[in-house]
């Protein structure tokens, strides 16, 4: 079982794709990405999660920044690359 999934906003089935546009409070464009990560339940007080939403927030701003200039498929193509060797690489 993943607990993380990213999905191209334009592969969604219809009802999906308005589920997430809901969840964020604004349409999505097809080539936009979205990510789902599950996590366990943890004991964090609602001021706590804020500041961990913010995080996470700056952190993804920052990796997106680094790649802007990177063609989304030279991006694909490594991220193929980097999941083949891990996965045919284990020790």
């Amino acid at each position: 079982m993943q607990d993380v999934t990213v999905r191209k906003a334009g592969e969604m089935p219809p009802p999906l794709k308005a589920a997430v546009e809901q969840i964020l409070g604004r349409p999505i464009a097809a080539d936009e990405e979205i990510s789902i990560v599950a996590v366990p339940p943890q004991q964090v007080a609602p001021s706590g999660r804020v500041a961990i939403v913010e995080n996470l927030e700056a952190l993804l701003n920052r990796r997106a920044n680094k790649v802007q200039d990177i063609p989304e498929d030279e991006i694909d193509s490594l991220v193929d690359e980097a999941v083949h060797h891990a996965r045919h690489n284990r020790k």
